[in-house]
């Protein structure tokens, strides 16, 4: 699972970041100049953890911002120095859960535990293009009836194209986004993994490939509909 620390004091973004790493997850440390910004328009963090106060409006237009490109994130704030109306503002512009440091290590812990088993709302939970359904609780792909056999890797580098159909997305665009984006993996996995999604769906027409770039999902039919 990878998680976003947002955070100026860096004392507190290194406490939180050790503590999270010595629990497996895997932390990335950022403060109110908000570099990562082009990392969750791609989706790639499950968590983002934001001080509640970063000033002058700084956490309020990053929750709309986060909350706009990755409302499947979930958010929770850390209150370091502010009263309970900092809180309540945080939640209201559309945070999860607000801890209060410091804190302990438990808790924190079980605070974030209990927001993967949160929904975040309620939304469609399926994706559709052509012939084919994404089902976004169970991770399976649907031809009609038929239950296609996939495996994760594939399903998801599928649903990021659906979610993108009809523009271009480079091969290293779907590597930060399907693979975790500290991990090395070959050249050719994309190119390795198109092949077998296209073998799989047993339609070669749906995946175009943009030569030197990358790929582009084509839907030709009306039916389609993407949240």
């Amino acid at each position: 699972m990878n998680i976003l620390i947002i955070e100026n004091s860096s004392n507190i973004s290194q406490l939180v970041s050790r503590t999270l790493d010595s629990y497996g997850y895997k932390v990335t440390q950022d403060d109110k100049t908000f570099i990562s910004k082009n990392l969750v328009k791609r989706k790639i963090f499950d968590i983002l953890i934001l001080n509640t106060n970063l000033g002058e409006g700084v956490t309020k237009e990053l929750l709309k911002y986060i909350v706009k490109v990755s409302p499947e994130s979930k958010l929770l704030g850390i209150c370091n120095k502010g009263s309970w109306v900092e809180k309540v503002d945080f939640l209201n512009n559309g945070g999860d859960d607000v801890l209060t440091y410091p804190f302990p290590v438990q808790e924190l812990i079980a605070r974030i535990q209990s927001l993967v088993r949160r929904p975040k709302s309620y939304v469609d939970k399926h994706l559709y293009i052509g012939d084919f359904m994404l089902d976004l609780n169970t991770k399976s792909i649907y031809k009609g009836n038929e239950d296609i056999q996939i495996r994760k890797k594939e399903y998801d580098l599928f649903e990021y194209l659906v979610r993108n159909k009809g523009r271009t997305v480079s091969r290293c665009e779907l590597l930060d986004h399907v693979w975790d984006y500290r991990e090395y993996v070959g050249s050719n996995t994309v190119d390795v993994h198109i092949k077998r999604l296209r073998d799989k769906l047993q339609d070669r027409k749906i995946i175009e490939t943009v030569h030197g770039i990358g790929y582009k999902l084509k839907d030709s039919r009306k039916s389609s509909k993407l949240p």
